[in-house]
């Protein structure tokens, strides 16, 4: 049985990981994979102490690993949690 902490927390993982998946400051992404990650393990918890139907472990699993995905991309990436740099648009006739 569900109380309605289980549920918000069900909805909570997903959001964590939705706006870790979608954050385009480099500034925040670290950030927000933590929060991400937080936020899935305490649900995995929680899952684990139901004994929670397979399709949620597959998802948190499945997030869990593409958060992993998400970190190693960006620390093989050469401007990983910095602003991106401005081009110069600066007119240049003569």
């Amino acid at each position: 049985m569900n109380t309605d902490d289980e549920k918000v927390n069900l909805k909570a993982w997903r959001q964590f990981y939705e706006a870790a998946g979608l954050e385009l400051d480099p500034t925040k992404i670290q950030q927000r994979i933590a929060e991400a990650e937080k936020a899935i393990a305490k649900r995995a918890l929680a899952v684990m102490r139901e004994g929670g139907d397979g399709a949620e472990r597959e998802a948190l699993a499945n997030a869990m690993q593409t958060l992993d995905d998400l970190k190693r991309r960006l620390s093989e990436s050469p401007n990983r949690g910095t602003a991106p740099e401005k081009e110069n648009t600066r007119d240049t006739k003569t």
